[in-house]
């Protein structure tokens, strides 16, 4: 019988899929300035294009493996790929850079609040902090249906930004390889191609158990695909609009912590407000799963008060931990991320294409 697809489990599947990524470092323009931006027009698209492939893969696989295992630890995941002796390093390694990341996420919310609305850094932070636990304390399943459906609002938003940007003002995207010649750009590669398999693989790191999850309620292979290529492609194409706006405003956006609410203000103020609001948002739909994937490292039940003592733990360290720069945290986290992501990345490929499919012992799998 011929599978049927399920497009509303598609956008939601691919929607959580950009939510996660979408947060403090998409949204804010660090993300793309530092791996992308810094190489000028057509070396940054062209990076961006590697990565879009490699992300889309990474995401389709992952969740039609999710969904064929039906793992009881979504962590299992990565023994999976990569062996029980690797798999259990990437199993205790992950929740602890995610903590970082929950850190990144929080310090991004204190940058936007005192960066746009003149407030207090800590009021960001303890804003995003809260709604964080709150969330997580719901279960995975409402988790998803939650942010499935913020993360296209922000690509559709950004996508906006972006071009409108880039019509006010085409001539700099033109002369944008001119002046970064002479300015100083954080950048987290100096190489456009490995900085675009980079930036792919960073994000396998984290995802892989949530995208694993996700997996496991699908209801059949067409829509894990569907849903993973949904998610990479539209997330990707929104970096690219984002990376063509910040082009066109590179000398005014090159040295900012935010540099999307640069591009936001040259439009009209309220375009910045909103923007503003946006970014918490996608800070929060990233540091939301990121907190459940490391939980779910201590404990798998999330109705069990370990569970709910974990959750409170991590929130309450990463709390101190983004008491650090945003900008900064983004350009050491994100690409040595990227680095173990290679090794995952390896494993995948091997178990995909040259490996007979053997579960390891330590996955639980239904027939």
């Amino acid at each position: 019988m011929k599978e049927k697809a399920h497009l509303n489990d598609i956008i939601t599947f691919g929607g959580a899929i950009i939510a996660f990524m979408i947060g403090a470092g998409f949204a804010s323009g660090q993300e793309v300035l530092q791996f992308f931006t810094n190489f000028g027009f057509w070396k940054s698209m062209g990076s961006m294009l590697i990565a879009m492939f490699v992300f889309s893969w990474f995401s389709a696989v992952i969740m039609e493996d999710g969904r064929k295992l039906q793992l009881e630890d979504p962590n299992a995941i990565f023994a999976h790929y990569c062996g029980k002796t690797i798999g259990k390093f990437f199993e205790w390694f992950v929740p602890a850079l995610l903590f970082l990341v929950v850190s990144i996420m929080i310090a991004g919310a204190g940058a936007t609040v005192v960066e746009h609305f003149g407030l207090n850094a800590n009021i960001g932070r303890i804003g995003m902090a809260i709604a964080t636990l709150l969330t997580v304390l719901l279960g995975l399943k409402k988790l998803v249906r939650i942010i499935g459906y913020i993360g296209p609002v922000i690509v559709v938003f950004t996508i906006g930004m972006g071009l409108v940007s880039i019509f006010k003002n085409p001539q700099g995207v033109v002369v944008s390889s001119d002046f970064l010649k002479t300015l100083d750009v954080p950048s987290a590669s100096s190489n456009w191609i490995f900085s675009g398999l980079l930036y792919g693989s960073f994000a396998v790191v984290g995802l892989m158990p949530f995208i694993a999850g996700i997996g496991k309620q699908a209801k059949n292979k067409k829509d894990t695909l569907l849903g993973g290529i949904f998610g990479g492609v539209a997330f990707m194409l929104g970096a690219m609009i984002l990376n063509a706006g910040l082009l066109a405003n590179i000398t005014d956006v090159y040295d900012k912590q935010i540099p999307s609410l640069v591009v936001a203000g040259s439009i009209i103020p309220v375009v910045a407000t909103i923007f503003a609001l946006l970014l918490l948002a996608g800070i929060y739909t990233t540091a939301v799963p990121m907190l459940w994937t490391a939980c779910n490292r201590i404990t798998t039940d999330e109705k069990s008060n370990k569970y709910k003592v974990t959750a409170v733990i991590i929130i309450v360290i990463s709390f101190f931990g983004g008491q650090l720069q945003f900008g900064r945290m983004v350009g050491i986290v994100y690409p040595m991320t990227g680095y173990m992501g290679f090794i995952l990345f390896a494993g995948m490929i091997y178990t995909q294409y040259f490996k007979r499919i053997k579960i390891p012992e330590t996955i639980e799998s239904v027939d």
